[in-house]
């Protein structure tokens, strides 16, 4: 199915007028619709402010594709299907707040619906050192569904600032529109650049100070949208690209569940561990901390596309290494460590002073002192 460029525009305005006027909807009812966000220990707002504007952006979405685009709706049908459940469990958990495991057993289900009924798999880990490294089925399913699931939750997880998770699925759908226009994949095409607009409007009511939030309706099925375009772009490139391409999100979760299981708490379990809480301590202002992190965000993404040919090893193991960045950088227990590494070598210097003025001490250091000398005229 091939969609013009003149109707993509037009599809691309509608898009981005409908989200505003939902937008606009959503505000106005937002206390009758219990969508509503009261402050806490965690917030970074201080009076409460509606959500729910992932409503306006799945809406917008879904109608223009219903409407103009049916052909394309019934050709990934189950997507569509498996979407609207999430944006389902997102509008819910805005109303009435469910448990973070009842929420990724849901998003499980929607993604073992496109797994087995719309052909998005992730069937192997790219090639190394040569070798197409190819996943049996069963370990497919397991995989497919944990990467979804996952990074689902990921961008979940970083929509904790205004601004922020808006701008950087911005930056990443825009990077994987780039894929599909150079791959010319109707798919990826057509979902990226509406999605795209309707991201655009809502970026207008989220920008520093937000008038509303996305809430998880919003988080959930921008993350899933990703995903399902994610998989179906590593039919062209490199597989370990995507990780550059989605690099906040997963960087900042490895790192807050890692710090959290450390702590000996749920990885689920809520704090101010994630990278724009520390950049926000550090700067002292939430707007500069999304610019930098969007910065980050555009610089990685372009390196992943640069590498989008290249070995899946190579790829890796940069990666892993700008994990390892990452995880020094925003670490606030290392000013921490180093005093305490300090503190030992300055303790056990003193205590081995002491031990060498001490008498009984100074007949080894003669014995050590004529040894040194006799080397060094002897050699």
């Amino acid at each position: 199915m091939l969609v013009s460029l003149q109707s993509m525009l037009i599809d691309g305005l509608l898009i981005f007028f409908t989200s505003i006027f939902f937008i606009l909807i959503v505000k106005s009812n937002a206390q009758k619709l219990h969508l509503i966000d009261i402050p806490n220990n965690r917030s970074s707002h201080s009076t409460p402010t509606p959500r729910g504007a992932g409503i306006a952006v799945f809406l917008s979405f879904f109608i223009i594709i219903l409407l103009f685009h049916r052909e394309f709706l019934y050709q990934y049908i189950s997507f569509f299907i498996a979407l609207f459940i999430v944006f389902a469990i997102g509008v819910y958990d805005d109303i009435n707040n469910i448990s973070a495991k009842s929420k990724l057993l849901i998003i499980s289900v929607a993604s073992l619906i496109v797994f087995m009924y719309g052909d998005f798999q992730i069937n192997n880990i790219g090639n190394w050192f040569g070798y197409e490294v190819t996943l049996p089925y069963i370990v497919s399913l397991l995989f497919t569904i944990f990467a979804i699931v996952g990074f689902t939750n990921a961008l979940n997880l970083i929509d904790g600032i205004d601004g922020l998770a808006g701008s950087i699925s911005f930056v990443i759908l825009s990077s994987l529109l780039y894929i599909g226009l150079i791959y010319n994949d109707q798919f990826i095409i057509v979902t990226t650049f509406f999605i795209l607009l309707s991201i655009l409007a809502f970026l207008l009511f989220n920008w520093y100070p937000a008038s509303i939030f996305m809430g998880d309706s919003g988080s959930l099925v921008l993350g899933f949208i990703i995903s399902i375009v994610s998989i179906r772009a590593i039919n062209y490139i490199s597989d370990t690209v995507i990780l550059f391409i989605t690099a906040i999100p997963i960087i900042d979760t490895i790192i807050v569940m890692t710090r959290r299981l450390q702590r000996g708490v749920s990885p689920f379990s809520p704090d101010k561990s994630h990278i724009h809480h520390k950049i926000i301590n550090f700067k002292k202002s939430m707007d500069v901390t999304v610019h930098i992190i969007i910065a980050l965000q555009i610089l990685l993404s372009t390196i992943g596309l640069l590498l989008k040919d290249k070995s899946d090893a190579i790829n890796f193991s940069l990666f892993l290494i700008i994990l390892f960045l990452f995880f020094h950088i925003f670490d606030d227990r290392v000013e921490l460590r180093d005093e305490l590494f300090t503190t030992k070598i300055k303790r056990l210097y003193i205590d081995k002073i002491k031990c060498v003025t001490k008498c009984r001490s100074i007949y080894i250091v003669i014995i050590i002192l004529i040894l040194l000398f006799v080397i060094r005229l002897f050699f």
